[in-house]
């Protein structure tokens, strides 16, 4: 599998940007619980289904047999058990979790974590590991008594009565697995013919646009009863696939992004409706699949231009393919706010530039108007105020840069002013800046100050400035090593015509630093998932050095 190229996928923003690839590695189990419960509804298991076991074995330790110890681990407990057993299989030690549970049983038969009602779900755990719950006698009154005190809202009050829907699931739910007679008596009554009542009106209850969860369970009340007329099933259908959004997911609180809880809704109300998800939908819910075994938790995106510059650059590099129409309306959308950059900063703006490039696309005449105005703007505003700054603000470079691209250059009074400047900063040994007793900040200055009289047009070649940087270099790199300073001083080699020495070693030096589940890592050792922003610098480097 490319896991470079799955992960870069789920960089992909829904604006149409990219983002940091962030750990999509480590699994969650409530991620991992409503993700193998939607692929269940539909007969379908995860391909990592054998990994996913192992791992919530492991998690045994801390996450069952420590649950008292842990705010909100009921929860944890229960979707961990559960998941085990929709994959036909069982924790290792299921004695343990049995006394858990029974410990938080109270004198009325409820059972109460963290001043939590978990009832329902206690018995749901004691059934599924084997113990015969129709003996807890308090449990099956307090459950009884609870069922009889539900009543049905008051008629026209449609959200009211999508919640009451909820509560009458979860009560017979419970009282199903207790083995309590509960379909003779009155209160039941009511509620099934209230329920065949609202059966009529499934349309009208949908305009109402309750949250997909209480959709779920409106489904679940009439398959189950048997009120799941045609007219219901396309109803639900419509209302759940208006929610569905662009890569397949669907959300529970209605943003812009796919995540689990959400997805299993939906799924599960489409399944209980006689529908099947599309495969899009599948493939989003396969696509958080972890290699460690379960799925990862999703998050929220929004795209940067930078990110978004280096996402396409990486894409095309490994073969992926992207939505080149969406891409555009990011990008004609990040030329006029740069979020989350400020507008006074050049490297969003060239990374625009640069991406429009990447694609061979053509911005229309205006927004290319308005990338000159904005590129003069910037232009200004750096050589009247920002020249002291020259060696320490990358946005020199980014400007002077998008400036050479788009044919909007500084005067040639002010190139020869701003060369002067740099030139006036040069150690006798051939490094720049006023830092000479510190290595990272000499290093990146000296780096700055040899792109920047390449791209103001100076040709700078100096053996003592070589010197230096190749005397810099220790295990494969610069730096930590790492790989930005890595890229930063082979481009500046390469700006002053000079091939970096042992470029096997530098090669060598990246290669270690690619990331078994995809991208690359920023230093020997470091423990992070693989950024997007190290994989670009990476390939940047080997792109450089001919090595790709």
């Amino acid at each position: 599998m490319n896991y470079t190229a799955k992960r870069l996928n789920l960089s992909k923003c829904p604006d149409g940007g990219f983002t940091e690839i962030v750990d999509t590695i480590t699994p969650d189990v409530h991620s991992t619980y409503y993700f193998v419960a939607a692929l269940r509804t539909i007969n379908e298991t995860p391909s990592n289904r054998i990994q996913t076991i192992a791992w919530l074995h492991t998690q045994e330790d801390g996450m069952f047999r420590n649950s008292s110890k842990v705010r909100y681990s009921f929860k944890n407990v229960y979707h961990g058990i559960m998941t085990l057993v929709m994959l036909n299989s069982t924790p290792r030690d299921p004695d343990k979790i049995i006394d858990f549970v029974m410990n938080v049983t109270r004198e009325n038969g409820a059972f109460v974590y963290d001043g939590l009602d978990v009832t329902e779900q206690a018995i749901e755990i004691l059934h599924v590991l084997g113990y015969n719950v129709s003996n807890l006698n308090d449990t099956v009154r307090y459950e009884l008594a609870k069922f009889k005190n539900l009543t049905p809202p008051r008629e026209g009050d449609r959200l009211e009565a999508l919640k009451f829907v909820s509560e009458f699931n979860r009560y017979t739910r419970a009282m199903d697995l207790l083995g309590v007679n509960y379909t003779a008596t009155r209160e039941y009554k009511e509620d099934i013919s209230f329920i065949e009542n609202i059966s009529r009106n499934v349309s009208s209850i949908l305009m109402t646009h309750p949250p997909l969860f209480l959709v779920t369970e409106l489904a679940q009340a009439l398959r189950k009863n048997g009120f799941m007329k045609s007219s219901s099933s396309e109803a639900i259908y419509v209302y759940v696939k208006s929610h569905e959004l662009p890569n397949g997911g669907f959300n529970l609180f209605g943003q812009d992004y796919g995540e689990f809880q959400g997805t299993y809704y939906a799924v599960k109300a489409l399944a209980l409706a006689g529908k099947k998800p599309d495969n899009k939908t599948i493939r989003f819910i396969h696509s958080w699949e972890s290699p460690l075994g379960g799925f990862a938790f999703t998050f929220q995106k929004f795209g940067g231009p930078i990110l978004t510059h280096m996402g396409v650059y990486v894409a095309k590099k490994i073969g992926t393919s992207i939505n080149r129409t969406q891409i555009k309306n990011y990008l004609e959308k990040a030329l006029h706010d740069r979020w989350p950059y400020s507008q006074d900063d050049p490297e969003p703006l060239y990374s625009i530039y640069l991406t429009y490039k990447e694609l061979n696309m053509s911005m229309n005449q205006d927004d290319e108007e308005y990338l000159k105005n904005e590129t003069v703007r910037l232009m200004e505003l750096y050589s009247r105020s920002r020249v002291n700054s020259i060696l320490s603000d990358t946005g020199w470079i980014s400007l002077i840069k998008l400036g050479n691209a788009l044919g909007v250059t500084f005067s040639s009074r002010t190139k020869e002013n701003l060369i002067n400047v740099i030139l006036s900063k040069r150690n006798p040994n051939g490094t720049f800046g006023a830092y000479t007793n510190s290595t990272p900040l000499t290093l990146f200055q000296t780096v700055n100050a040899v792109i920047l009289l390449h791209e103001l047009g100076y040709d700078y070649r100096d053996d003592k400035t070589i010197q230096y940087l190749n005397s810099l270099m220790h295990d494969g790199g610069w730096g930590g090593p790492d790989i930005y300073n890595t890229y930063r001083v082979v481009q500046a080699l390469a700006y002053m015509n000079c091939c970096p020495e042992k470029v096997d070693d530098i090669v060598t030096f990246v290669g270690s630093l690619k990331y078994r589940y995809g991208g690359f890592r920023f230093y020997r050792g470091d423990t992070s998932h693989g950024g997007l922003q190290e994989t670009y610098f990476a390939l940047r480097i080997l792109e450089l050095l001919d090595a790709i």
